[in-house]
């Protein structure tokens, strides 16, 4: 039996997938396995999983009907073998051959439900982009034991990238990304799984190259991403009163309530204002501004963003303003 299962979703990435899988077969410790998911990819993706499972034994390949990420992962999930379970997302890579060693020697060692890394940008061709350096503070949480409130707080800071975990399967248990989110389903499964307390530890090595791709879910506007996005106020909400840590509640709180002003400031943006008044009604913003700002009474000695306070298209105006006044003073700088 491995000691660990890599999952890799593929669908339509017959450009990178090799250079995913190499990245894995690289690594200095050799017991684990490669799940290679092709979710019903229409290029030669599925073909050339074949391929490459040919040349290691290691790598297994299933072909299922296309079902979006989380139904590859999850796929992924109930066929590993391994303890320890952890997901690449097949058009990016890792950059450290030693990183599957040092993230299995740290949870054996402490005993670790979860370990995390961190990532670099790198543009389509595999070229390193600016990626911020890890703040000082980070630093200092790669010798402590966390819980999953410290987890939450200080290391994922709103980066909930499933992909940078190592998971005890375990403790993942019955738990399953949702299948019926196509946007944002990391943040859907954080927020289930770090609401039970966990022994959690983190490793300040950037280790995953995320790829910058044209045309890619997040940039391509999708109604149907912002839908999401703001039902993730409802999700922060429900489980703020169901963690097992309950420093989590206000945070979680808190959070729920900024994905309504994070997601309207997406609406305010180029890529969607000439559409407002449909999103509007479509997805019932008037009546969700009225609960989200509920929601800022439950949470005590937080001061949250005018836009909280006002009607959904003011506080897109807001945006605007605020956008364009930016506009106004970097021109005004060039000039002067």
């Amino acid at each position: 039996m491995p000691s660990l299962s890599i999952i890799i979703p593929v669908y339509n990435v017959e450009k990178y997938l090799k250079e995913c899988v190499k990245s894995v077969l690289m690594q200095s410790i050799k017991d684990f396995e490669i799940l290679l998911i092709d979710d019903g990819s229409k290029d030669s993706s599925g073909k050339l999983c074949d391929e490459i499972a040919s040349t290691d034994s290691r790598i297994r390949v299933y072909h299922k009907p296309n079902g979006g990420l989380s139904s590859a992962r999850n796929y992924g999930i109930d066929r590993a073998l391994g303890e320890y379970i952890i997901f690449l997302d097949s058009d990016d890579f890792w950059i450290d051959k030693d990183i599957l060693f040092l993230l299995v020697k740290k949870a054996e060692s402490q005993n670790l439900d979860v370990v995390r890394g961190e990532f670099v940008n790198v543009d389509a061709k595999g070229k390193q982009l600016y990626t911020p350096d890890l703040p000082e503070e980070n630093l200092n949480l790669k010798n402590q034991i966390l819980s999953s409130y410290e987890m939450m707080k200080f290391v994922i800071n709103g980066r909930f990238f499933s992909w940078l975990f190592m998971f005890r399967k375990s403790a993942i248990g019955c738990l399953r990304f949702d299948e019926n989110r196509k946007f944002q389903e990391d943040i859907d499964f954080a927020i289930k799984f770090f609401s039970k307390n966990y022994r959690c530890g983190y490793l300040p090595i950037q280790f995953y190259a995320y790829r910058q791709r044209e045309n890619s879910i997040i940039s391509t506007p999708r109604i149907s991403n912002l839908a999401n996005s703001f039902a993730l106020c409802n999700v922060f909400y429900e489980y703020a009163y169901k963690v097992e840590d309950k420093r989590l509640t206000s945070y979680y709180l808190y959070r729920g309530i900024m994905m309504y002003y994070w997601t309207l400031e997406t609406v305010a943006s180029d890529l969607y204002i000439d559409r407002y008044e449909e999103l509007e009604k479509n997805l019932s913003l008037v009546a969700l501004r009225k609960k989200v700002y509920n929601w800022t009474k439950e949470v005590s000695k937080v001061h949250f963003p005018i836009h909280l306070y006002i009607s959904p298209y003011w506080g897109v105006c807001l945006f605007r303003l605020r956008w364009w006044g930016g506009k106004i003073l970097r021109a005004f700088k060039i000039k002067k």
